[in-house]
Order: structure tokens, then C-alpha cells, then sequence
């Protein structure tokens, strides 16, 4: 009889073993399952093996502009600090190698604007932003940069 209650001994780790184990394929079944029937399996699937992408800022120096006559016929100056904010270290690289460049692209908008207009803003945004990114991507030839951040502006 000892022997017979020794392999019974044994028996249980196994069968409580095996229902542990039978429990998690149910539910890593289950969890599985609701991934494929809510889309959210294919968004994973697609996601491995991609670079997740940063936010990189890079800041510019600061710019002191003479900006055209306004309607008044006064002359104004424009003193502003900004960042360009890009999505990649490659594009970082390009923002600094072509920072002279960039810098003439940002000069190009902001000495065609009057006191009148400087902070002209359409949909919540200014609209100097807009034309700055658009100009800075013309001149490098690429989608570079994907917003600007004004950190410091003065008009006298």
C-alpha cells in the first residue's frame, strides 16, 4: 500500500501541474483571440521591427530682423528665438550641417513681414510657423522639419 500511495503522491503535482498549465493557454488563447478580432493584433504586428520615432527639438540662435515698413511707414525690428522640431537623428544631422541654410530660410519669412502682420495666426496657429516649416523643407529639399517652437519674441 505504500506504493500505491506514493504514486498518487506523485500524481498530484503532475495533474495540478497540468491544469495550471492547461489555464494559461486558455487564457493566453483568449487574450490572443480578442487581439485578431479587435485590429489591435494587426497595429502590433506592424509595429515590430520599426524605429520608434523621437521628438527632437533643435534649437536656433537668436534672430534680430528689421522687418518692413507697416502701414504706419515705421520702421520695426523683430527679435526672436525659436526651435525646429524634427522626428529623426538623421534630420537633426541635417538641420545642424545646414544650419546656415536654415537660417537664411528663416530669415527669407521673417523680413517679408510687417508689424502689422508678424503675429498673424490662422486656425490657433501663427502663421509664421507654417511658412517658416515650409521654407526650411523647400530649401533642404526634404519634409525635415515638422513644427517650430517660438521660445522668445520681442517687436519694437
Amino acid at each position: 500500500m505504500s506504493e500505491e500511495k506514493q504514486t498518487k503522491k506523485l500524481n498530484f503535482p503532475k495533474v495540478l501541474l497540468m491544469a495550471v498549465g492547461l489555464v494559461v493557454l486558455m487564457v493566453g488563447g483568449g487574450v490572443a483571440g480578442s487581439l485578431f478580432t479587435s485590429g489591435n493584433a494587426a497595429e502590433i504586428v506592424s509595429s515590430i521591427g520599426k524605429k520608434k520615432e523621437q521628438n527632437i527639438t533643435v534649437p536656433q540662435d537668436e534672430f534680430l530682423i528689421n522687418l518692413k515698413s507697416g502701414a504706419d511707414g515705421k520702421k520695426s525690428y523683430l527679435k526672436i528665438e525659436l526651435s525646429l522640431l524634427t522626428f529623426s537623428q538623421d534630420n537633426q544631422g541635417v538641420l545642424t550641417k545646414n544650419s546656415a541654410q536654415v537660417r537664411d530660410a528663416i530669415i527669407g519669412v521673417l523680413r517679408n513681414k510687417t508689424s502689422d502682420n508678424i503675429f498673424e495666426e490662422a486656425e490657433g496657429t501663427l502663421v509664421i510657423k507654417n511658412e517658416i516649416i515650409a521654407q526650411v523643407n523647400q530649401k533642404l529639399g526634404a519634409e525635415v522639419v515638422s513644427d517650430v517652437y517660438v521660445t522668445n519674441i520681442v517687436m519694437q
